[in-house]
Parts: C-alpha cells; structure tokens; sequence
C-alpha cells in the first residue's frame, strides 16, 4: 500500500508538455515530410520546430555513411496559433567524389482547422508547399503528439 501511494504522488508530479508533430507526403518527388512544432521540452508551447524531407533516392545501402543522414533539414516558425508554419533550411546534393552542395529550402505549412479553432493542439489536415530547385505541394496530417522526445 506504501508503494502504491508513492507512485500515484510520484505520477501526481509529473507534469506533461503538449506539441504537435506532422507527417507528410509531397506526390511529385516521392518525398516524405516529418516536422515536429516545439523543440522546447521545457515549456507548453514554443513556436520554433524542426523539419527534415527524406527523398526515395536517398534510400542507400545501410553501409554507406550517407544512409543516416537527411536530404532536407530545416527549422520553422508557427504564426497564428501554429496554424501556419514557414521553415527554412537546406538540401544536401551529393556530388561526385563524395562532395555536397547545399541549396536553400522553404517549407511552407498551412493547417485550417487550427486557423479556424485557433487552438494550437489539435489534430489537422497539413497543405504544404516546398520551394527548392522545383515548387512542390504535398498533403499530410498534424497531429497533437511529439516525435522528438521519447
């Protein structure tokens, strides 16, 4: 009974931070999108977030060096409640001889059911738009849970 009490103060204690996490699909270029909307663990709500785009062709074998690391990686902003998120980041091209070129990216992220709600927590639909060497529009789905934090 001792420790029964014990746990449920000790669970009393904790105190949990919500964050919303988007998983999308861009058509065009096969990519998947993962973003994550509070990088601050120690706060409710911080507007500055992660996004990183892996591409198919990115897809390399488990020994090469390259296999872990993103194609895309950027950070973002949420305005309006965390209805609309623009990142900005980088693409790593791989040349030969082992070689990178890196070329700006934009990642632009609208979610309108948070527009309308304004409640910033909230699982939504995701219209994304990147801009890269190519504009793109991808489709995904935010949800009300991190992806960053075990």
């Amino acid at each position: 009974m001792r420790r029964t009490i014990l746990l449920l103060l000790l669970f009393v204690g904790i105190k949990g931070y919500s964050q919303s996490s988007t998983i999308g699909f861009i058509p065009e270029t096969q990519s998947i999108v993962l973003c994550t909307d509070n990088i601050n663990l120690t706060t409710e709500y911080s507007p500055f977030g992660l996004y990183t785009i892996w591409e198919p062709e990115q897809l390399l074998s488990s020994s090469d060096y390259r296999y872990g690391i993103p194609q895309t990686l950027g950070v973002n902003v949420a305005l309006f409640q965390n209805s609309v998120n623009v990142g900005g980041g980088g693409t790593i091209v791989w040349l030969p001889n082992d070689e990178v070129e890196i070329k700006p990216n934009v990642l632009l992220r609208f979610h309108p059911l948070k527009m309308l709600t304004q409640n910033n927590r909230m699982t939504d639909v995701s219209l994304m738009l990147n801009i890269s060497d190519e504009v793109n529009f991808g489709i995904g789905l935010s949800f009300r849970y991190r992806l960053n934090a075990l």
